[in-house]
């Protein structure tokens, strides 16, 4: 079986790639656009933009297997920025390879989608409660476009039988090594590495510190994506997520003390985009398959400290 990674110079598909292109495993498409392609063994690379429907169907040529990992990340600084922009982009990056998956020798399908099309919440939240009500307040449009993107896989499995099988993984926020660290669209979490790498003082904070998170890191949900090909025919949407769920002053402070930065100032700004808190249960993915996330926050979030003093750009 020969598997497609569309977007696979992205964080979660860079990872996915090497997880999958392990020494006598199947045989890997990876596509990418503008980055770079980056050495793995056993990988074909093929130069794919997704807004063109012709570049997509060319990509998944002769390939067994998709995992869908294109598109843009919509974090609260894009959102607020580019509210429609960014969630059409997606729509059409993401229906496109989609499409091409399903109309091409693709039999099965994984989709990595998205938490934010849950409803605002403080219990925990499962797999039924994803569409009980609205995406709060910015995530109205992308979590909406979650949920569409979701609906037509489904559709494309048990309506139009174009696909044998199609799982939908809905991953926590997810985190690791060659994440975007630009101010202007990068995760919270990026944003404090730099900040404490890079000794700002202060360092502000979006609200009072108290939200909370759920954190991933991208080698796991790379091992979530392997199990998930693994899965029988028909349609099945999972969570996944660690049992954690940590406030956003104590990520700080872990990175303030792995990194020696015990002088700094905290300063918090009061006003946060996001919800106060998104707490999703990842057990059913866990019962079903086995899979365990492997990675504890606190080396990640050591990991993450040392790969971007490495990799930083002075200006």
């Amino acid at each position: 079986m020969t598997i497609a990674v569309a977007g696979a110079t992205g964080l979660i598909g860079r990872y996915v790639v090497e997880v999958l292109a392990a020494p006598g495993a199947e045989p890997v498409v990876a596509t990418y656009r503008s980055r770079p392609p980056f050495s793995a063994e056993g990988v074909r690379w093929i130069q794919c933009d997704f807004n063109d429907r012709a570049q997509a169907s060319r990509a998944f040529a002769g390939c067994e297997a998709v995992v869908l990992c294109a598109g843009r990340v919509s974090t609260s600084a894009v959102l607020r920025d580019e509210p429609v922009e960014s969630v059409l982009d997606n729509l059409r990056i993401v229906t496109n390879a989609m499409e091409a998956a399903a109309r091409g020798e693709a039999r099965r399908v994984v989709l990595v989608s998205s938490c934010t099309g849950y409803p605002p919440a403080t219990e925990l939240l499962d797999e039924e409660q994803y569409e009980t009500g609205n995406p709060p307040g910015h995530w109205f449009g992308v979590g909406w476009m979650h949920r569409y993107l979701e609906k037509q896989l489904e559709w494309y499995v048990r309506t139009l039988g174009w696909l044998e099988s199609a799982i939908v993984l809905r991953p926590a926020l997810v985190y690791g090594p060659h994440d975007d660290f630009d101010p202007r669209t990068g995760h919270f979490l990026p944003s404090l590495v730099r900040r404490v790498v890079e000794r700002a003082n202060p360092i502000r904070l979006a609200g009072d510190g108290t939200q909370t998170r759920n954190l991933i890191h991208a080698r796991d949900l790379a091992g979530a994506v392997k199990a998930a090909l693994q899965r029988e025919a028909g349609f099945q949407a999972f969570n996944v997520a660690t049992e954690d769920e940590v406030s956003v002053r104590s990520i700080l402070q872990a990175l303030l003390e792995a990194d020696g930065f015990r002088d700094a100032v905290v300063e918090l700004e009061g006003q946060n985009l996001g919800p106060s808190m998104l707490r999703v249960s990842g057990r059913r993915f866990m019962e079903a398959t086995g899979w365990r996330p492997a990675t504890s926050l606190q080396q990640g979030l050591e990991e993450l400290l040392v790969w971007y003093r490495a990799n930083r750009r002075v200006e």
